[in-house]
């Protein structure tokens, strides 16, 4: 019996993330639905605080359906095919990653700009790092544009959400 290529995930193990996602997806967009509207304070409907997450749960919903589509098309309903890795070990990694930067870095005095910075740089660099290795970039360029991402996307999101959204920031 001949092995999946390289890094290549299996149409079953897609189907199996398919229908995680659109378990997730579903529940954040009926949780969302199930959110109180304030229309006792006369809330715009554009404005209640359900509709960001249900478009978002819906979204992933929509991805899970489209990505259990196509797992069926390239036989994921058919014999299993034994694939060289499994992506759950990355999976449990990058779970474990979110993990650590809502509980340890956000919850526990970091101020959010820092701790968010300093997650997205690590997270690119550390699970971006053999695709970059593979396009000849050295590990000190890697580390540069890991940070330049990280500072932009802190700074990015702190400010929307301080200066447009009026949210205050941990």
């Amino acid at each position: 019996m001949e092995s999946a290529p390289e890094g290549e995930v299996s149409a079953r193990a897609d189907l199996v993330s398919a229908l995680v996602w659109m378990a997730v997806g579903g529940a954040i967009a009926i949780g969302a639905w199930r959110m109180d509207r304030l229309e006792h304070l006369h809330i715009n409907k554009y404005e209640v605080p359900g509709l960001v997450p249900g478009l978002l749960g819906s979204a992933v919903l929509l991805l899970g359906i489209m990505l259990a589509v196509r797992s069926i098309r390239r036989g994921a309903l058919g014999p299993a095919k034994p694939a060289a890795r499994s992506g759950w070990t990355y999976t449990a990694l990058v779970m474990a990653a979110m993990l650590a930067y809502s509980v340890v870095f956000v919850g526990h005095g970091l101020p959010f700009w820092l701790a968010t910075g300093v997650f997205v740089t690590a997270f690119i660099f550390f699970f971006d790092r053999r695709r970059q290795s593979g396009l000849g970039r050295s590990t000190a360029r890697q580390l540069l544009l890991a940070l330049a991402c990280g500072v932009a996307t802190s700074a990015t999101i702190s400010f929307a959400f301080q200066e447009i959204f009026y949210v205050r920031l941990p």
